[in-house]
């Protein structure tokens, strides 16, 4: 039978014992930050089938008979429970949720009918934590854990697997922080009411990324390998590819932000990358079963087990009530989203391999149609974006236009907010209008990040030749086969100089054209924002910098009234595309620096702990 457990059946007596004592977390958790809400527990969502009412009275028991008790399966159950509170994926089983898409929503490349506030920059300072990423109770249970695991009676090997777990989650719950807020309080031991730490200030930036470092590495030494836990468990691979995720965000921060050590995580990132790409580990790019396919079918698969591109994974199963909605997000359309022109216009000519504003082919550098537009590009196009075109690889449109949405036809199958209707993800096998059907598998960490990290890092280190551009930025063009490999010399592209003024060194092309390829091969999986963040270009997402646009109208593909309802209700930009929130929408996006490329710390945290002052700039 199917091993996968999901991360969320632990046995009875232990999964008692585990909810106790994070009950105890949450309940610490709340002194430490004097919440004025009540926390969830952290089972919510792994023992959502257990019924409070049949279990057995747990007065008499504490954490310190837990520990001292815990087989190596209950500290892995005790691990289960960070799973769905910090591996997000296609968003949690049954949730009504577009997964990754969402993160996208806030960036440059995914607009959603109903504009997005923060991409609009209108999001305001939270009053609560709720639902923010001001929440300790993860923290101080992974602190728990690291102060007593050694007294659990579990093997050595069994205690360092799971160990190296709670070290990874920390530094991911931490990354998370560190990228939304900056400077926060580093916690290393359990704080119990009365300890002068709850009510300590906010830690430095330099002090917390340094203490991620040496936290990710202890990870990387304690956990065992991929191939020995799988896919869907954290690993020392995942270890080392989270440690090259955060040094590159930090390094390039520090670069663009004006910090000191930005060469130093520049480095780490770079080296992490690096011994993954090593032999030994054994990952290459997936190739699918033919380069028209294998980039669409690499987000499609519903078991990554033995794939050798992902490194770690989300898993679904329908069958087991742990379905996914992303297809059917994707496919009703109720709630419409579609790619930006500006994203679409990156992709390169596959005739000359030049920018369609250089190359001269028809339907590119002029516009003759969406169906010329789409075509004779890097074929990540067509395996991200659905062409109206009838044929083999048109996904879910099937020789249809794009329903405009609101305007042609609402919440039509096939519905779009900008008319570029978005195909990643999407799996025309099980489609349906149900909820929770979805049973493809989410990839967290893959090879392809790790290539593009490896890449980016050695331009902003000058390091980057090109043999290491054949082994990073070309495998991927390879494997859809886009036959224009990148030099460490590319021509200027005036939309790139455009889209990053600020590169810093003396190979600004370079730098920028491995940021088109991060635009193209991660688009959808939700990192567009913090790059656009860390590169200090939240200027993309101001109105008086970037036109949130679409698609031309096709007068071979919509009615002439069609487009006269698109003109009427929308409105045209300079070039003839739609201009999705023109009209619609009565006010203008901003991106005010500094203030934009942090969260506010929400404001009830500052009134009860004044420590926490000052906020973060323009706040």
């Amino acid at each position: 039978g199917d091993h996968r457990d999901l991360h969320s059946f632990p046995t009875r007596r232990s999964s008692d014992l585990i909810h106790l004592v994070l009950m105890l977390h949450s309940k610490f958790a709340y002194c430490i930050m004097k919440k004025t809400i009540l926390y969830a527990t952290l089972l919510a969502l792994s023992f959502q089938s257990c019924d409070y009412l049949d279990r057995e009275p747990l007065d008499s028991v504490t954490k310190d008979q837990f520990f001292t008790t815990a087989t190596g399966t209950a500290l892995q159950q005790y691990c289960n429970n960070f799973y769905p509170k910090l591996i997000k994926g296609h968003g949690d089983p049954l949730s009504y949720s577009f997964g990754m898409l969402e993160k996208e929503f806030e960036s440059d490349n995914i607009f959603t009918w109903e504009y997005n506030v923060k991409s609009f920059g209108l999001h305001v300072a939270p009053t609560e934590a709720k639902d923010t990423e001001w929440q300790w109770e993860n923290i101080r249970a992974c602190n728990d854990f690291l102060m007593n695991y050694q007294s659990s009676p579990a093997t050595q090997a069994e205690k360092n697997q799971y160990a190296g777990e709670i070290y990874f989650f920390k530094c991911l719950d931490y990354f998370n922080k560190l990228s939304v807020y900056g400077d926060v309080p580093w916690y290393t031991t359990v704080l119990n009411p009365g300890d002068e730490e709850m009510y300590k200030g906010r830690d430095s930036r330099t002090l917390v990324a340094d203490s991620l470092l040496l936290n990710i590495e202890k990870a990387i030494n304690l956990l065992s390998p991929k191939s020995k836990v799988g896919v869907s468990r954290v690993s020392k691979d995942a270890a080392i590819a989270l440690k090259a995720r955060m040094c590159l965000f930090e390094g390039t921060w520090r670069r663009y932000h004006n910090i000191e050590g930005d060469v130093k995580f520049l480095q780490e990132a770079y080296d992490a990358a690096g011994e993954l790409m090593k032999e030994e580990y054994g990952y290459s790019i997936f190739k699918g079963s033919s380069p028209k396919t294998a980039y669409h079918e690499l987000f499609t698969q519903e078991n990554y087990n033995n794939n050798s591109e992902v490194i770690l994974a989300k898993e679904y199963d329908p069958s087991l009530g742990k379905g996914n909605n992303v297809t059917r997000q994707i496919g009703v359309g109720e709630t419409p989203i579609g790619a930006s022109r500006d994203a679409v216009e990156d992709y390169l000519c596959a005739t000359t391999g030049k920018p369609i504003s250089l190359c001269g082919c028809e339907g590119h550098t002029t516009h003759t149609g969406i169906i010329a537009e789409l075509e004779n590009r890097d074929p990540r196009l067509l395996q991200t974006i659905a062409t109206p075109k009838d044929g083999e690889y048109t996904y879910y449109l099937h020789g249809k236009a794009a329903n405009i949405a609101n305007i042609v036809a609402t919440g039509a199958d096939g519905s779009s907010s900008t008319g570029y209707a978005i195909a990643k993800f999407y799996k025309t096998s099980e489609f349906s209008s149900d909820h929770h059907k979805g049973s493809i598998d989410a990839p967290i960490f893959r090879y392809g990040e790790i290539l593009l990290i490896r890449a980016e890092a050695g331009a902003e280190l000058g390091v980057l030749d090109n043999t290491e551009l054949g082994r990073t930025i070309n495998e991927l063009r390879k494997r859809v086969g886009f036959n224009h490999p990148l030099t460490v010399n590319p021509v200027a592209d005036p939309k790139l100089e455009k889209e990053y003024p600020n590169i810093k060194g003396s190979n600004a092309n370079l730098i920028r054209e491995i940021r088109r390829e991060r635009r193209i091969e991660l688009f959808g999986e939700g990192y567009r924002y913090d790059d656009l963040r860390r590169w200090a270009c939240g200027k993309r997402l101001d109105a008086s910098v970037v036109v949130r646009a679409g698609i031309i109208p096709d007068v071979s593909l919509y009615t002439t009234e069609q487009i006269n309802d698109m003109k009427e209700e929308l409105g045209l930009t300079s070039e003839g595309a739609l201009d999705i929130y023109g009209k619609r929408v009565k006010t203008q996006a901003v991106f005010e620096e500094p203030k934009h490329y942090l969260l506010s710390i929400p404001i009830n945290e500052i009134s009860i702990n004044p420590n926490l002052a000052p906020n973060n700039p323009g706040w």
